[in-house]
């Protein structure tokens, strides 16, 4: 740091506070803006900091590839030793990346996708995960998250459904939760910035494509939208927030005061501080049109309460010190970001310890404990949709398996959006195509197809890549072979990811038609651009499988073999033919560097599966939206209610009903629900409602069955969902073995906005329903609210407690 004498704001005995205010009055505008602005480098050479942030800089995208650790970190380490030894404050930059399936850079861990992670209903699980997460961060130098993310998505046109926890506010509250005390740990100086995205209404854009308007009324937004993120804010101290690029009711969110500072700071009580998307400041200007200027779309950000610039000055410029003078723009709004931006580098410990630290990073990285962990994730992931004839598990005996279609034998199959393969299949693609980065190295990807529709395989150079760089990966190809020493695995592709015919299509038939069993891989891939089918940015008109792949199942079908179709996507699988047709159907999701081994042990009976679907799966895109909490009188739950006309299906041409509904999984073993016992059953809003009921293996296997509680509220002076999720638990059971569930809920749960839009639990009754998915009860119960009562938003309830045998689930 240059200047010789130590700084009061340096001493680590003041509180935040008073070291913020003595920061703060030594800093030039200048020296302010830079840390409200963001650098992002994609170079092969670490450049030269003194070029590009003479003056300092706040944040630092951390999107540079590397062959190897080191130079990642050698990267963070001269940044950071630029920063606190050569400019005038020393102010350490707080450097993030992607994170809601592992840090995403080199040699870290990548585990399931955030749908994957969604469908193990498992919120310890996750929690471990994010905890390593952390560890692996904290000790690389990146201490903000980009995770994660918290939209509730009801479009699976919408590319970004992957990255998502599902449609269901309380599963996706209390798996942001766990999430983000996992990453943030319990002390924020050895801890990392979560940062909840996209505030908010993302997942529900108009026409499924992203970045689009928000279709969502006020009522929605607030109670259903905003539900994770109350949750994140109230429950697990949530240090950031990231803007939606969409537009709600006219207003770009990211120019919104009503969103980012009257909801989210004022109704939600945030008070950390909120970035931008990458560019998303760019769109006042175009698309939207609503700035004419950058530097007016600069003003307009931060009056509405945008506190950071991502990924480089564009709006917040020094150029506002004109606006500053001209009276157009208060010095003191641009303090409050700055101050926001300085508390939280205080409260993690930055100016203390700002660099990275390779040899606790070397401890962190290659675990045998986490790919245990990784594989756990996996297994309890994979969501079994279908088994008749009792076609699963396989038998170890099996001679003859062929395993075929365009996740065989591909590594990069295993991995989603937002992670580390996927950033080296996007750079090397582009390398490929001959797109170069924008100077100092903007990620904007044109996908420039030949004509519409294309999308390229991944190359046999990218996943030569990939599988250097995750040795203990494999292929479901590779990991049978090794699974099955004893019998003949055959391996065909036959058609493509993007469902193209790609020849080869007669060897596959050849050798399903030989084999005992046949495992038929089908599904998109997830990634950025041309080679992917979903993803950011990568919307569809279609939610079905890809291209002609249905053409090849039906041709695979017509051989009369024992098949089990493995369904590997973003997006569920909404196809009716390979549904009504074949007897085993598996959702594998992307299951992250272990899936493969943990796939091979649920095939085979090592371990059941126990995953439930976080949404509700389409039988095809006219369905849409389609949610299982679709409020009374709409969509599949209003069909054939009172009318003049009454079409008991719902459509003229088709059904209304989903292809599978929210909650839905099966187990290699049966399970039966008794002895529902609800303590009162007359309330008032401070009581608490405890519930208890057993749950026992009835059948063969061991098994893990996720237990679901709803409610539903009678009738309410407005119109309220069909059902909600109030709680849910795994409770894993050997063969023959029972064990008690008690749930506990808090009355305000029940809560929502009356017709004057305040938190009020109205009197009436309410019922309690408990089963393995929103369509299979198999117990229920009612309370009855005695009094309404107002209740306070910030602290109402979001998901009820669960205890199994008397232990916290």
């Amino acid at each position: 740091m240059k200047g010789a004498a130590m700084e009061r704001y340096r001493d680590k005995t003041l509180s935040t506070e008073e070291r913020v205010d003595d920061l703060m009055n030594q800093m030039t505008f200048e020296e302010k803006i830079d840390q409200i602005t963001c650098l992002v480098t994609i170079t092969d050479e670490i450049p030269d900091f003194s070029e590009y942030i003479p003056g300092g800089i706040g944040h630092v995208g951390a999107f540079t590839v590397a062959d190897n650790v080191e130079t990642i970190v050698e990267y963070a380490d001269r940044l950071q030793r630029y920063l606190v030894n050569e400019t005038r404050l020393g102010i350490p930059a707080l450097i993030h990346c992607e994170a809601s399936a592992g840090a995403q850079f080199t040699e870290a861990n990548v585990f399931p996708s955030a749908i994957a992670q969604a469908s193990t209903f498992d919120v310890k699980l996750i929690r471990e995960m994010a905890d390593v997460i952390r560890k692996q961060m904290y000790y690389v130098g990146f201490r903000q998250a980009l995770s994660p993310v918290v939209d509730i998505s009801r479009d699976p046109r919408w590319g970004r459904i992957t990255e998502t926890y599902g449609e269901d506010a309380a599963l996706t509250s209390a798996m942001a939760s766990a999430f983000i005390s996992g990453i943030q740990g319990s002390n924020l100086s050895e801890g990392i910035l979560a940062t909840a995205k996209h505030f908010a209404g993302h997942g529900v854009t108009e026409g499924g494509l992203n970045m689009g308007r928000n279709i969502v009324s006020e009522r929605d937004m607030l109670e259903i939208h905003c539900k994770p993120f109350q949750c994140a804010i109230t429950e697990a101290g949530l240090e950031s927030v990231m803007n939606s690029y969409c537009s709600v009711n006219g207003e770009p969110i990211v120019g919104s005061k009503k969103m980012l500072t009257d909801i989210l700071r004022g109704e939600l009580g945030f008070t950390g501080f909120v970035v931008s998307d990458y560019l998303a400041l760019d769109r006042l200007v175009d698309p939207f049109a609503v700035s004419e200027t950058f530097e007016e779309a600069g003003i307009r950000a931060i009056q509405a309460g945008l506190d950071v610039e991502y990924p480089r000055p564009k709006g917040f410029s020094y150029n506002l010190k004109n606006a500053v003078n001209e009276g157009r723009l208060l010095l003191d709004t641009i303090d409050q970001a700055v101050r926001r931006v300085l508390t939280e580098k205080f409260k993690l410990g930055l100016f203390e310890n700002p660099f990275p630290n390779l040899p606790k990073l070397k401890e962190c990285l290659h675990l045998k404990s986490t790919d245990q962990l990784n594989e756990k994730i996996a297994a309890a992931s994979f969501t079994l949709l279908k088994n008749e004839n009792d076609l699963l598990p396989l038998s170890n005996d099996i001679k003859r398996i062929a395993i075929i279609g365009p996740h065989a034998d591909n590594i990069r199959s295993l991995f989603g959006t937002f992670s580390y393969p996927a950033v080296l299949d996007m750079t090397m693609t582009r390398e490929e195509d001959g797109q170069e980065f924008e100077e100092p190295g903007l990620i904007v990807y044109d996908i420039e197809q030949k004509y519409k529709g294309e999308i390229r395989e991944v190359s046999p150079r990218i996943n030569k890549k990939i599988q250097k760089e995750f040795p203990n990966s494999k292929t479901l190809y590779k990991a049978l072979q090794e699974y099955l020493p004893n019998a003949e695995v055959k391996c065909a592709k036959g058609i493509s990811c993007s469902g193209e015919e790609i020849g080869g299509e007669n060897e596959a038939l050849r050798i399903a038609a030989e084999a005992d069993i046949v495992l038929l891989t089908l599904g998109g891939k997830n990634g950025w651009g041309i080679t992917s089918t979903v993803g950011e940015g990568v919307d569809s008109t279609t939610i079905d499988l890809p291209g002609k792949q249905e053409k090849f199942a039906r041709k695979i079908y017509d051989l009369h073999k024992k098949t089990v179709v493995l369904h590997y996507d973003g997006r569920p699988l909404s196809n009716e033919f390979v549904a009504s047709h074949f007897d085993a159907i598996m959702e594998v999701w992307q299951p992250g560097e272990m899936g493969s081994q943990a796939l091979c042990k649920v095939l085979f009976g090592e371990i059941s599966p126990s995953g439930h679907l976080p949404l509700t799966v389409a039988k095809n895109v006219g369905q849409l939206p389609v949610y299982y909490g679709l409020p009374r009188g709409s969509g599949y739950v209003s069909a054939g209610h009172t009318g003049m006309i009454r079409n008991r299906n719902g459509y003229i041409n088709d059904t209304a009903e989903p292809l599978y509904y929210f909650g839905h999984g099966l187990s290699y073993t049966t399970f039966e629900y008794e002895n529902l016992r609800v303590e009162e059953k007359n309330i008032h809003v401070e009581d608490t409602i405890k519930l208890s009921f057993t749950v026992q293996n009835t059948g063969e296997f061991e098994g893990t069955e996720i237990v679901q509680l709803y409610f539903a509220d009678r009738v309410a002076s407005m119109v309220r969902p069909t059902m909600e999720l109030a709680g849910f638990a795994r409770v894993r059971l050997e063969k023959k073995e029972k064990k008690n569930v008690t749930f506990e809920i808090n009355p305000s749960q029940f809560a929502f906005l009356d017709e004057n839009m305040k938190w009020i639990v109205e009197k009436g009754e309410f019922d309690i329903l408990i089963g393995s998915s929103c369509n299979k009860i198999m117990l229920q119960s009612k309370v009855n609210v005695l009094e309404s009562e107002q209740v306070e938003g910030r602290t109402r309830g979001f998901y009820a407690k669960a205890y199994i045998d008397g232990r916290e689930a």
